[in-house]
């Protein structure tokens, strides 16, 4: 592709990352509306928003009609709310803190550190802390990534005699939910940061509220136990072999009471099925904003951080999703 229109393409993030603040694609919900009944709508100048859909619509993101009204597209779709595989909120954060830290790419070109420190004066978790607005957005966007696994996971595992699940990170408790939903008989936990608990609690499903429990702390200090089968999902690779290794034992300590729990990691893996611009991007993502030492990792090297930490692999798959699932016990 052309580097000259590739060097613009953050504008191109940036008029997505606003139709998805803005809600465009709800708006069009209901059929075509012109720039103007949108912009009333969504409370914005009728001239500048005409231009960003404009510039949408050259990109098959939306549809502009000949009568000067815009229309959802196939792509446009999975930017409403209430889509099932709907990745609002990660635009959201794609094109607004994560651009953010990347206009600080050079920093980490040059230092082989993350941008994050250097951007925002904190880690991504610090600022996260700091900025209830922002943390609500990661979280929802965190939530657009797991949606599809929580599906993936409950077809392919047996959970036939499990009766507690706790995913460790969980963010929102996507995957948790979903396997509630798919599994009546399960129990769910969701183990994170005590802030993200508070905010994903006050928006439980009524109908998994006598099921679905939120435990706030810090994972590399302790984990409750009594948990059948605990999930790291995503986790170990914002983080680099030492970090991954402490964490590791967390969990392992939690199991240590029960020799039948298990620990299911969920990652995408060097040679693995995840395409490849999406592995290119998540492998940039990692060095510029993620912990220090965060690096892609091979199946092997996933085993190797697990035995570091006293767990034993059992079984490994790769998952229709892209990931690849790797089954630990605690080593006898």
């Amino acid at each position: 592709m052309n580097p000259g229109y590739l060097a613009c393409s953050g504008w191109v993030a940036s008029a997505v990352g606003i139709a998805a603040e803005l809600g465009i694609a709800d708006l069009l919900a209901g059929g075509p509306r012109t720039s103007g009944e949108l912009a009333i709508a969504a409370g914005v100048q009728e001239m500048p928003l005409r231009r960003v859909l404009h510039l949408l619509a050259a990109m098959d993101v939306f549809k502009e009609e000949p009568a000067g009204t815009f229309a959802n597209t196939a792509d446009s779709e999975v930017l409403r709310a209430d889509h099932p595989q709907s990745v609002r909120s990660w635009c959201r954060l794609a094109a607004g803190d994560y651009q953010r830290i990347f206009h600080g790419m050079a920093h980490t070109v040059r230092t082989g550190e993350p941008a994050t420190p250097a951007v925002l004066g904190s880690t991504l978790y610090q600022h996260l802390v700091a900025d209830p607005s922002a943390a609500d957005i990661y979280d929802r966007a965190m939530e657009d990534l797991a949606r599809p696994l929580a599906g993936v996971l409950a077809g392919s595992r047996d959970f036939s005699q499990v009766q507690t699940v706790m995913d460790i990170g969980g963010g929102r408790g996507t995957i948790v939910r979903g396997l509630l939903r798919a599994l009546p008989h399960l129990r769910g936990i969701c183990f994170d940061r005590p802030d993200v608990c508070e905010r994903a609690a006050r928006d439980v499903e009524p109908g998994l509220r006598h099921r679905l429990t939120y435990a706030g702390g810090d994972f590399f200090v302790s984990i409750p136990g009594g948990a059948d089968v605990y999930v790291l999902k995503n986790v170990l690779h914002n983080w680099g072999d030492e970090r991954a290794i402490v964490l590791l034992r967390t969990v392992a300590a939690a199991m240590a009471a029960s020799a039948s729990s298990r620990l299911l990691i969920i990652e995408p893996v060097i040679g693995g099925k995840m395409p490849g611009l999406y592995r290119a991007l998540d492998d940039l993502l990692q060095i510029v904003i993620c912990e220090p030492g965060a690096t892609p990792r091979s199946r092997d090297d996933l085993v190797r951080l697990a035995e570091a930490a006293g767990l034993q692999p059992t079984a490994d798959q790769a998952l229709s999703s892209g990931h690849f699932l790797i089954e630990c016990r605690v080593a006898a």
